[in-house]
Order: C-alpha cells, then sequence, then structure tokens
C-alpha cells in the first residue's frame, strides 16, 4: 500500500515535466475494473466509458451488477445481487502524448439484494428459527477522485488508468422480517468476522475511500 501511495505522489511530478502540446484526450474510450470481481465483500463486473466533451474534460459513465458476497452470502440459499452505476467528471491538468492526470466529481448509486439465513426470534421470543431473510440495500455516494491515464501501444490504443478517490456514502437498509420476529443480537466475540461490516438497519453514512485500476481501449 505504501509503494502505490508513493508512485501516485511521484507521478504528477513526471506528467508536469512531460510537452502539453497534444491535441486533446481520446473522444471514446471503453474500459473496466477487474479489481472489483476479486473484492472479498463484493464480487462484481462494470464498465465504463469516457466520452470527451472538451480538450480538457471527459465525462466517465459506468454500469455493473453484484455478483455474489462471500461475505454476506456463503451459505446455500443465500444470494447477493444488485446494480451498480456511476458517473462523474474529469477534468485534466496536464496532458502529454502518451498520458494525462486528471480530476474530478463522482457520483454512484447501488441497489442491492442481499438474501441471508439469519436466527430469529418468533412469537415473542417463545422459539427460535433460522429464516432467509432478504435485505434491501441502497447506497448513493459522492467522491472527489483523481487518476492517470497512459495510452500504450504503437497507435496509443490501449488505456491503463490508475486512481484513487475519497468520499462519503449514504445507506438506506431494509430487512424483510416476518410481522412477530426479532433478530436475535450478535454475540461480542463476533465483532471481527465479516459480517461485523455489514450496514446498519435504516439509514447511515460512511466515508469512502479506494483505489483502482481501469484496463481499456480507445476506439477514436
Amino acid at each position: 500500500m505504501r509503494t502505490l501511495v508513493f508512485l501516485f505522489a511521484l507521478i504528477p511530478a513526471y506528467l508536469l515535466a512531460q510537452s502539453d502540446d497534444t491535441p486533446g484526450i481520446p473522444r471514446l474510450t471503453l474500459k473496466t475494473n477487474v479489481g472489483i470481481l476479486i473484492n472479498p465483500f463484493k464480487q462484481a463486473f462494470g464498465f465504463a466509458t469516457d466520452i470527451r466533451l472538451a480538450q480538457r474534460i471527459s465525462a466517465d459513465i459506468g454500469a455493473g451488477a453484484f455478483l455474489n458476497s462471500v461475505a454476506f452470502a456463503d451459505n446455500k440459499g443465500e444470494s447477493y445481487r444488485g446494480l451498480r452505476l456511476r458517473a462523474g467528471i474529469k477534468y485534466f491538468l496536464i496532458q502529454s502524448e502518451r498520458n494525462g492526470f486528471h480530476v474530478g466529481l463522482e457520483g454512484k448509486y447501488h441497489n442491492i439484494k442481499n438474501r441471508q439465513i439469519q436466527e430469529l426470534f418468533r412469537q415473542g421470543q417463545q422459539y427460535l428459527q433460522f429464516y432467509p431473510v432478504e435485505r434491501k440495500v441502497r447506497t448513493k455516494g459522492i467522491a472527489l477522485r483523481a487518476g492517470w491515464q497512459f495510452y500504450l501501444g504503437a497507435k496509443k490504443r490501449f488505456l491503463l488508468e490508475p486512481y484513487t478517490g475519497l468520499g462519503v456514502l449514504f445507506h438506506e437498509v431494509h430487512s424483510g422480517l416476518p410481522p412477530d420476529a426479532t433478530l436475535v443480537g450478535d454475540d461480542v466475540w463476533e465483532f471481527f468476522t465479516l459480517e461485523s461490516f455489514e450496514y446498519e438497519e435504516g439509514k447511515s453514512t460512511t466515508p469512502d475511500a479506494w483505489l483502482g485500476v481501469h484496463l481499456g481501449i480507445a476506439l477514436w
């Protein structure tokens, strides 16, 4: 992690030394983030596109889906599915023939249905039952981001884009429990399990910080 942060700090200084006489960023770029497929909490796929709006400005729009979660749906009969959308504006502070440094603002929206087998008290705690509870998790977020686009290959068609961001997420969680049911309280010794990172019932706010890499191709 320290190595990544060090490289992110050095790259703007390197780009400042490059020429700035190129016509601009590509008009249309398609890309994907392969890292989200191996996320231990939420496995997903996503595709995005950069659309140039001006010589130094582009729109970054992406869509995808959540496929599974080994943290929140690791038992038979459980599932973790949902929609993920993101969109933002990027301004290229630095441009050269083969790379560009950008900053921008990004918004995101997640709509997830998580089916979990949970232990419930029923009928005034008269008995316990393992019951498939469907949790609906809607998340909205906004973040400041920065990144570096490198155009590789003889015709500068291949894209490598490391990026980072910092923002805030707003969650709304609803669990479809039977009218006479209440969740059994978590054991204190389960604090360090993956399940302890679930968003709380109702509305909550959490910080959002990330590093990632897009791979893509410039079409035009």
